[in-house]
């Protein structure tokens, strides 16, 4: 299927980009090899604010211009753009990870996330599990699917897993790891100013591949869809040197190990950078991830942190300061989104530059890793839109400042009467 099919209406006045090797910046040296991206503008070029006294004048409104409108409505466009609902996906070769997929989990052996979605992938994973809940992760995912961890409620949040995890790769001789949490809803990649739905483990070995290019890439991993905005020509598919989070490809060699209590993985990725070395986030390959403590929308599945590491009852200032003590030269606490958020500069790692291994010959055509783009059935639509791949006109899954990064989204703001708005430039 020819993927025009999904593009946005895009402007074309300006000079917009319009291939992969068009693009500026120099992200097009790394990008080759990959799966095709391509971005136009489908930014709005004006904006007007209508205000309407009553629900009456709105539904009038809509009877006029032919929008579908109603008093809850946040905004439009005119003329009406199409709103994807999960009718189309990337599909591909059911293809296993290079690397071990390591899932630590506590107390959802009944409502884990991420192991359905690596099966719907053709991805082979491990649960490790405390020994108190193994019996019970076997009878839900099966024996061989499930790692026995030889200690209990240490108070520690996921720490002592993940570094268990780390030493049962090294053991093992396993050159990169992954280290994924349990709640992952879905992959997804964005082309064509679209993010859709991904239905391939293509999605891990595109970015295993991109990695093991370069000698100095401990990190790496897909970004959240909350943060990746399909309008703007100039999103690139990569992000150096930021934080990497929940769905982690670790160089198992690094002698760097889990710490502390709070925001692991960023006090991780810090300290990598702060050695001169790299992370990337890729944006052209991204995940979405279920309801975590402290969103607006819908519950966070029990079990987890969320009693004995996230409720803190302090506004999770705790999580803030944890990370501004490991790292006072770049973090900052603020006040943000009626809760507390540590505030880290990137652009302290802005001359961190990847380093190509030397066997390694670009070659500029894109590989699309066998994957098509594939219409969907009824189901597949229905679930596909509750996890919104489709348009980026919701609000972030998770809120932390993100100054200084090299490929960036607008910042939001919050008002003086200390209630919480969005920048709309940024998520519409």
């Amino acid at each position: 299927m020819n993927d025009d099919i999904i593009k946005r209406p895009t402007r074309t006045e300006g000079g917009i980009q319009e291939t992969l090797f068009d693009m500026p910046d120099g992200w097009r040296e790394h990008w080759w090899g990959m799966p095709a991206y391509d971005m136009g503008d489908a930014r709005p070029q004006y904006k007007i604010l209508v205000n309407f006294m009553t629900a009456e004048d709105v539904a009038e409104f809509a009877k006029k211009t032919g929008l579908q409108l109603n008093p809850r409505s946040f905004s439009a466009w005119f003329p009406a753009q199409h709103r994807m609902k999960g009718e189309y996906k990337w599909d591909g070769p059911k293809v296993d990870s290079i690397y071990p997929v390591c899932i630590p989990s506590k107390g959802r052996a009944h409502c884990q996330r991420t192991g359905k979605v690596l099966d719907e992938l053709g991805v082979s994973y491990r649960f490790f599990v405390e020994e108190t809940e193994y019996d019970l992760y076997c009878q839900h995912i099966g024996e061989s699917k499930v790692v026995k961890l030889p200690f209990h409620d240490l108070g520690q949040g996921s720490i002592p897993a993940r570094n268990f995890i780390w030493e049962w790769a090294a053991e093992r001789e396993y050159k990169r790891h992954w280290v994924v949490d349990d709640n992952i809803e879905a992959f997804g990649r964005m082309h064509n100013n679209r993010r859709l739905k991904c239905t391939s483990g293509a999605i891990f070995r595109a970015m295993e591949d991109f990695v093991d290019r370069y000698q100095n890439i401990p990190i790496a991993g897909p970004h959240h869809r909350g943060f990746i905005y399909d309008r703007d020509p100039n999103k690139k598919p990569i992000t150096w040197n930021s934080r990497v989070y929940s769905c982690i490809l670790i160089d198992t060699s690094l002698t760097k190990r889990w710490r502390g209590r709070y925001n692991e993985d960023t006090d991780l990725c810090l300290r990598v950078l702060k050695d001169g070395e790299c992370t990337v986030l890729f944006n052209a390959l991204h995940m979405a991830k279920g309801v975590t403590v402290g969103q607006k929308r819908g519950k966070p599945l029990p079990g987890g942190n969320t009693d004995n590491v996230y409720n803190t009852g302090d506004h999770r200032r705790a999580f803030a300061e944890s990370l501004r003590d490991q790292h006072p030269d770049c973090v900052q606490v603020v006040w943000r989104y009626n809760r507390w958020h540590h505030s880290v500069d990137y652009s302290l790692f802005k001359k961190n530059m990847p380093i190509m291994r030397s066997n390694i010959t670009p070659i500029p055509i894109a590989n699309e890793y066998g994957l098509e783009l594939v219409r969907t059935n009824a189901d597949e639509a229905a679930a596909f839109n509750e996890y919104d791949f489709s348009d980026v006109e919701d609000e972030p899954e998770y809120i932390e400042n993100t100054s200084g990064l090299i490929d960036n989204i607008q910042p939001m703001s919050e008002p003086a009467d200390g209630s919480t708005t969005y920048d709309q430039q940024s998520f519409l």
